[in-house]
């Protein structure tokens, strides 16, 4: 077994015994429930879960917030907002909730208590997102989008078909996309 393979089904593990634990204060001031979210978060987490209804009858989400993850952007304790559309239908359905190519990452930061602000939407090919275990503080996101995306710098014209990688964090209010070559 990988390093990584065995890295990461002790932190599951470690997941699932914990999940037993109280709750922490950080972890209750930091939940939110479906109907507090604004109005078009909650629209879009329903438009999106109908077109996978539509497409796999059986669907059904485990959860009303399945797909919408509370982290915090820059530390400041915020319920900043993150929903990602193949989470939001338990996989990647093309036509409903992603395309052949990806899905839609989309985040919102709060700006007031109970006031949000879109500040990141993407389609991205592929993802892994870290954020901290404790504190929900997002660390950074190893994405892939199309080749030809400016980000990605590119020599000549790419098909729709061909993707670049990309580190992307947040600092001092901005997005930073560095390209991994």
């Amino acid at each position: 077994m990988s390093r990584v393979s065995s890295t990461l089904i002790s932190a599951v593990l470690a997941g699932v015994i914990s999940a037993g634990a109280p709750p922490s204060p950080l972890a209750e001031e930091r939940t939110i429930r479906f109907q507090e979210l604004p109005t078009d978060i909650r629209s879009h987490v329903n438009e999106v879960r109908r077109a996978c209804k539509e497409l796999d009858p059986d669907f059904k989400p485990y959860d009303d917030l399945q797909g919408v993850t509370i982290i915090d952007l820059t530390g400041d304790g915020s319920r900043d907002l993150m929903v990602d559309n193949e989470e939001l239908c338990n996989s990647h359905i093309a036509g409903a909730n992603c395309n052949n190519r990806g899905c839609d990452l989309i985040i919102w930061k709060e700006v007031d208590r109970g006031s949000w602000k879109k500040i990141f939407k993407e389609h991205l090919h592929r993802k892994f997102i870290s954020v901290h275990t404790e504190t929900s503080r997002f660390q950074l996101m190893a994405v892939s989008i199309y080749a030809g995306d400016p980000r990605c710098k590119p020599r000549k014209e790419y098909t729709s078909g061909q993707s670049c990688d990309l580190l992307v964090s947040y600092r001092n209010g901005q997005w930073q996309w560095e390209l991994i070559r």
